[in-house]
């Protein structure tokens, strides 16, 4: 295993990786309007100013 500093293009995939994690692990304790709230599918990844 590498570990190394977070780079901006790290960003989509760890999106996903988040996403799978809450709506796989977590579905057979939550409602799917829970996991919803908690990772939704569609992300606004553009910068906030």
């Amino acid at each position: 295993m590498i570990l190394r500093s977070y780079k901006i293009r790290d960003c989509k995939k760890l999106i996903n990786l988040f996403y799978n994690t809450v709506h796989t692990v977590n579905a057979k304790d939550y409602t799917s309007e829970q996991l919803d709230v908690w990772a939704p599918k569609n992300i606004d990844l553009r910068k906030k100013e």
